[in-house]
């Protein structure tokens, strides 16, 4: 049972919702946190709304509601190769830069970071873009110890789903082409199962986008941050590409969404302008 939400307890969870994990609702969403919460309301014993936003801000069992708030509440829309251009960029032109600077010495490894990752598809379909130029290029067996990508996101449960590398029919018909399905994916009982040459192409870790970045996360040469800061307020956006800066080495590369811009928010990138689409170099 869909429940109602009134004015004030729209805004005291909207703003609790932003402070947890960066996303702006605006004053017509009240219809979706009815939508996406009134389940958990019910579940966690209260009748309004209201009362589950005290519940969740200072009752007990914070992290467990915590952590179902966001995962109703984060958007995991996501498919394979999507927009396709940032995929053609990486294999026409990054890697073979890239390559050449492992074969003449100049660096060990490509680190890639896949930020907002949902479940699994977008650092997946990285991992075989890779793996397609190595194979290419005759050396396939540099891939597990040349590259390193990294996935984070803010829901556990979508992160769960990424390291199964377990795909329904139709997950797997938003965006897959039939040359990868047939390369890297294996039908089974459950599903579409992805290959072990690509699964351990990726670490999964779960990270809050609000949070301070853990070391572990590392310094990356590669940054795909797409189709998440739509959702963020201009502050935030500020915040989260001046962070992503410090994270990256020097002239290292960050994509957006096809809707997304840096403009007016960090004069931390410069814009690279290609055939197949814009993208964002640090500058020195």
């Amino acid at each position: 049972m869909t429940l109602t939400i009134h004015p004030q307890e729209f805004a005291l969870l909207r703003r609790h919702i932003e402070a947890l994990c960066g996303i702006s609702l605006g004053n017509d969403k009240a219809y979706l946190v009815e939508s996406r919460l009134s389940s958990l309301v019910h579940q966690s014993g209260c009748s309004t709304f209201g009362e589950f936003y005290r519940k969740l801000k200072n009752g007990s069992h914070v992290n467990g509601l915590r952590e179902a708030v966001l995962d109703a509440i984060v958007t995991n829309e996501t498919l394979w190769f999507r927009d396709r251009q940032p995929f053609r960029i990486l294999h026409d032109k990054l890697l073979p830069a890239l390559h050449m600077e492992i074969e003449t010495g100049r660096r060990e490894r490509i680190a890639i970071w896949s930020a907002a990752c949902a479940t699994g598809q977008e650092p997946y379909s990285i991992a075989m873009t890779i793996r397609d130029y190595f194979v290419q290029c005759r050396c396939e067996t540099d891939c597990s110890s040349r590259v390193r990508i990294t996935a984070t996101d803010v829901s556990k449960t979508s992160l769960e789903k990424a390291k199964q590398g377990c795909y329904s029919d139709t997950a797997m018909r938003r965006g897959m082409m039939p040359g990868y399905l047939h390369r890297y994916f294996k039908r089974d009982i459950h599903g579409w199962q992805i290959s072990p040459r690509i699964r351990d192409m990726v670490s999964f870790q779960q990270y809050n986008l609000k949070d301070r970045a853990p070391r572990t996360l590392g310094s990356f040469d590669l940054v795909f941050l797409r189709n998440a800061i739509i959702y963020f307020s201009d502050s935030f956006k500020k915040e989260i590409f001046e962070k992503t800066a410090k994270l990256m080495s020097p002239r290292g590369h960050l994509f957006l969404g096809s809707g997304e811009t840096i403009t007016g928010y960090t004069d931390a990138f410069e814009m690279v302008e290609d055939t197949e689409g814009v993208y964002y170099r640090v500058r020195l």
